[in-house]
């Protein structure tokens, strides 16, 4: 079976992701201020990547013998006798158009992912067919190596939970022919997702997405697994840089430490991406996982004020520890991203300010600011449906109010964007750990490159 997997975007001056929050996505535009368009122009110059779902389908897809081809834009005069579309929140309009003209010409369509599982109405209505939950559990199901579009129904309720370990390799392969995945920010050439685990039973689902389509337990991939899918995209590819896709890489630690191990043993360097809870690090591990390649952490740190963060049913450690184990880890050479968000049910420009303070206190090598989004299908959004103003889900960027809140406006919030981004970004402290890091990592690549030639 012909079968092309057609990942479509609006076009826009800012990077778009339907891979992260959860694969609902994000549109990274962080202001209007001089400073927010400059971040802006280098992130969507320096990341891009498709959503890991639609790879692990294309790797199923591929495994059971159909055809398959990956693209972001359409072409009429090529067939195939099915069209699958990755959903997104960010894209959702542009997603619907392509469904409507499809369907005009009588094209067999499905659509997969979080977003359409959890919103799948105006996809049904565009006349596309959609997979709810996994999709690639879906594919996995021998069973389903014949895919009959016209005996399947509107809605597949996809039932399977097939353990990680028993997954086909994504697709990378179909992926590379169209173009190449990048994250700059983590070392050059080719960057490729990848999960270790799903699942996350933290209570901040309250408001985050994660759990929509991976749900609230823990489900890991064998840590031998992890490295052989590891190595086989380094070997066929030439991959070295791997963002870790999981929720929360060091949910379990037996688990996390057992993966750096395999990695420590093994005769290949990588370089690595996590996201992580500060709860879960210390020291040791800390220094595991340096040893292993992980050269960049994301962190969530939400508020700088202990009551607003409570308020949002966001648990965290005292500010004195978050701070301490984030120097820790930039002093053992892992560059940390903390993640900020402004106008939490609770928060004032007061304390917003406040936030802002505390993160340049913080001081970490990256800070992502924000805006609290009350997104379709979780616990928070039954509390704000009917508060929200904006008409389209391609508003839903992450970084723009969507909802009447009591103590913001949309213009006061990008107001306070600019001023993040700008205050944190040319502050003084800030820049000079900047070019020490730069001068570290020049200094700690040559040694390296150095002692390899001697050895």
């Amino acid at each position: 079976m012909k079968i092309l997997l057609l990942d479509v975007y609006p076009k826009s001056p800012y990077r778009i992701s339907k891979d992260q929050n959860g694969a609902y996505g994000t549109a990274n535009n962080y202001g209007t201020g001089f400073v927010s368009k400059l971040l802006q122009r280098l992130v969507k110059s320096s990341i891009d990547f498709p959503s890991l779902f639609t790879v692990q389908v294309c790797g199923e897809l591929k495994y059971q013998g159909h055809d398959v081809k990956f693209s972001k834009e359409l072409d009429l005069n090529e067939n195939f006798d099915l069209y699958i579309l990755p959903s997104s929140i960010v894209c959702h309009e542009t997603e619907i158009e392509y469904i409507k003209l499809l369907t005009k010409y009588k094209k067999n369509v499905i659509a997969i992912g979080p977003f359409v599982s959890s919103n799948p109405q105006s996809y049904l209505d565009a006349g596309a067919k959609i997979i709810k939950g996994e999709p690639e559990m879906f594919f996995h199901n021998p069973i389903n190596k014949v895919i009959d579009f016209e005996k399947l129904p509107s809605i597949i309720e996809n039932f399977q939970n097939y353990s990680l370990d028993e997954l086909y390799f994504p697709g990378w392969e179909t992926i590379f022919e169209n173009y190449i995945p990048k994250m700059k920010f983590l070392g050059n050439g080719p960057t490729i997702n990848i999960n270790a685990s799903r699942g996350c039973p933290y209570s901040c689902f309250h408001y985050c997405v994660y759990p929509l389509q991976q749900g609230r337990k823990l489900r890991v991939k064998s840590p031998k697994r992890v490295l052989e899918e590891m190595n086989y995209f380094n070997d066929k590819l030439g991959v070295s840089n791997f963002i870790f896709r999981d929720p929360v890489f060091t949910l379990d630690r037996n688990h996390t430490i057992a993966i750096c191990e395999e990695i420590i043993n093994s005769t290949k360097k990588f370089n690595i991406c996590i996201e992580a809870h500060l709860k879960n690090i210390d020291e040791e591990l800390t220094r595991t996982l340096n040893k292993a390649g992980v050269k960049l952490i994301y962190v969530g740190i939400e508020s700088g004020d202990i009551g607003v963060r409570s308020d949002a049913k966001r648990w965290s450690e005292e500010n004195s520890a978050q701070i301490e184990k984030v120097n820790y880890l930039e002093k053992n050479g892992i560059k940390v991203k903390c993640m900020y968000i402004i106008g939490l049910p609770s928060d004032t420009e007061a304390t917003y300010k406040k936030t802002v303070k505390y993160a340049q206190t913080i001081n970490s090598s990256y800070a992502q600011f924000s805006v609290f989004t009350p997104y379709p299908g979780t616990p928070v959004f039954t509390e704000y449906k009917d508060k929200i103003f904006v008409k389209n889900y391609e508003d839903y960027t992450q970084f723009q109010l969507i909802f009447k809140h009591e103590n913001f406006t949309p213009e006061k919030i990008i107001e306070l964007l600019n001023y993040s981004y700008r205050q944190y970004y040319t502050n003084p402290k800030w820049f000079i750990h900047f070019i020490i890091r730069k001068l570290i990592k020049f200094y700690g690549d040559l040694y390296y490159r150095l002692f390899r030639i001697h050895r």
